[in-house]
C-alpha cells in the first residue's frame, strides 16, 4: 500500500495462494470486547474522517488538469452473518449482551491513483464506506498521501499512509507502526485498514533502503531493510511518549514452494513457514509467544469478575487472541478451477482452546466472488475460547472488483 520502492519480505511463489479472494472471519466485530454493551456504544464514532474524505477528493481534482495517469480501482461486498449467542459463556448468560442472531453489512472500497508520466510524484487516496443494519453508517479515508521523488534514491511521502511491517502471516511483532492484523483476518479481505498521519522519508543507499518517520505527538520511527545472503532482514525502531521499541524481521525463500520467517520485538517472538506444493496447496504454521498475554490467574480473576455479576468489567478485560502467551497457527488452501477452499486453526496452547474456520470461495465470474465462511470454537469451559459470547459464526457474501 505504501507507494516506495522499498522491498518488502518475498514470498513470491507462496503469496501467489493468497489474493484478494480469500475470506477472512471479522473478528473486530466477532471475538472482540466490541461484543460487550460498553463496547458496542463506541460503534457510532469516526464520522468525523468525512471532511479529511473531502479535502483529498478536492485535491484530486485541483490536479487531475495536470495528470496523465489516472487509475481508480477497488471493491463492493454484502454480507449476512449468523451469530447465535452463546449463553454457555459466563460472559453472556441469557445473552445479557444482546448479540443478535443476525446481521447484515455492507461496504466499498474505491482507491484512487494519479501520476505524471516522469513519475515525479504521486497521489493516492483510499476512500471507505460501511453500512449495516446495527450499527451507524460512516465513511472514511483509510490512506490519502502525496509521494513526491525529487531523486532516484530519495522519496518522500505526507499524509495518511498504511506502513506494513514484518515479515510474519497471521502476527507482526514489529509492526509498530502498521495496523494492527487480525489473525482471523490476516489480509484484510474487507480492505479495511486504516494508516496514520506521518511524513516519511525513504533513502537508497548501495542496496540498503533507510526509511524515516516523523509521527504525530512527537512520535518518530525508522525502518532499515536490506537482503543479505538471499535473506531479507529489517531493523526497526519506534519512540513514542511510551518509550523505545525494538525489532527485527527476516524472511528467506528457499526453491520455488518454501519461505520461512520470523519477528522479535521486546517480550514478543514469531517462528514460522509456509510450504506450496505442486497441486497449489499452501500451508502456512506459525508459532507466536507473547509476554505481555494474561496469565491464567488473570484469566481466572475474568471468570470470577463473571461469576460475580461483574459483567461490564469482565467482558472489558476479555480481549480474545491476546490472554494467551502462546498460540499456534495452521492455514491450509487450496484453489481448484474456479473454486477456492481454505482452512484456519488459531490455538492457545495453554488451554488448547481453538478458533476454527473453514471458507468455500467461488468465482462466478472474472470480478465476482461468492463465499460462505463458518466459523466455529472448541475448548473446556472457561478457556479463552469457550468464553466467546457466540457458539458460531456463518457468513455468507458477495465481493465484486472494479
Amino acid at each position: 500500500m505504501v507507494m516506495s520502492r522499498q522491498r518488502n519480505a518475498p514470498h513470491p511463489p507462496l503469496r501467489g495462494a493468497l489474493s484478494r479472494r480469500e475470506t477472512e472471519l471479522s473478528e473486530d466485530a466477532l471475538m472482540s470486547k466490541a461484543l460487550s454493551p460498553r463496547e458496542r456504544a463506541d460503534q457510532s464514532v469516526a464520522r468525523g474522517q468525512v471532511r479529511g474524505v473531502a479535502l483529498a477528493l478536492i485535491a484530486i481534482l485541483a490536479t487531475t488538469a495536470h495528470a496523465t495517469t489516472f487509475r481508480v480501482f477497488g471493491s463492493a461486498g454484502a454480507e449476512a452473518a449468523l451469530t447465535p449467542p452463546n449463553d454457555a459463556s459466563p460472559l453472556n448468560p441469557n445473552n445479557v449482551a444482546a448479540i443478535p442472531y443476525s446481521t447484515n453489512t455492507a461496504d466499498a472500497n474505491a482507491i484512487i491513483e494519479l501520476m505524471p508520466d516522469d513519475k515525479a510524484w504521486k497521489f493516492r487516496l483510499k476512500a471507505r464506506a460501511d453500512a449495516s443494519d446495527r450499527a451507524a453508517d460512516h465513511i472514511e479515508a483509510g490512506e490519502a498521501l502525496l509521494q513526491l521523488n525529487p531523486k532516484p534514491w530519495l522519496d518522500v511521502t505526507a499524509g495518511r499512509v498504511i506502513e506494513k511491517w514484518g515479515t510474519g502471516y497471521a502476527w507482526n511483532p514489529t509492526s509498530f507502526i502498521g495496523p494492527k492484523k487480525n489473525p482471523a483476518d490476516p489480509n484484510d479481505r474487507l480492505s479495511a485498514y486504516s494508516g496514520l498521519e506521518m511524513l516519511k522519508t525513504d533513502l537508497f543507499v548501495r542496496g540498503t533502503n533507510i526509511s524515516l518517520y516523523a509521527l504525530q505527538h512527537a512520535a518518530f520511527a525508522a525502518r532499515v531493510y536490506r537482503l543479505v545472503n538471499d535473506t531479507d532482514i529489517s531493523l526497526v525502531l519506534h519512540r513514542d511518549r511510551n518509550g523505545t521499541q525494538q525489532g527485527i524481521a527476516v524472511a528467506r525463500v528457499f526453491g520455488d514452494a518454501l519461505e520461512l520467517h520470523g519477528e522479535a520485538a521486546r517480550r514478543k517472538v514469531l517462528l514460522g513457514g509456509q510450504y506450496t506444493f505442486k497441486n497449489s496447496l499452501n500451508i502456512v504454521a506459525e508459532v507466536y509467544r507473547s509476554g505481555d498475554g494474561a496469565t491464567s490467574a488473570e484469566m481466572r480473576s475474568i471468570c470470577q469478575l463473571a461469576e460475580d455479576g461483574d459483567l461490564l468489567d469482565a467482558n472489558a478485560e476479555y480481549q480474545p487472541l491476546q490472554m494467551a502467551r502462546n498460540y499456534g497457527f495452521l492455514r491450509g488452501d487450496l484453489p481448484f478451477g474456479k473454486n477456492e477452499v481454505e482452512l484456519i486453526t488459531i490455538t492457545n496452547l495453554r488451554d488448547r482452546s481453538s478458533i476454527i474456520r473453514a471458507t468455500y470461495t467461488r468465482k462466478l465470474t472474472p470480478r465476482v466472488n461468492a463465499y460462505v465462511i463458518e466459523t466455529e470454537f472448541a475448548g473446556k469451559r472457561d478457556s479463552e475460547f469457550a468464553l466467546i459470547q457466540i457458539a458460531r459464526q456463518t457468513i455468507f457474501g458477495l465481493r465484486v472488483y472494479f
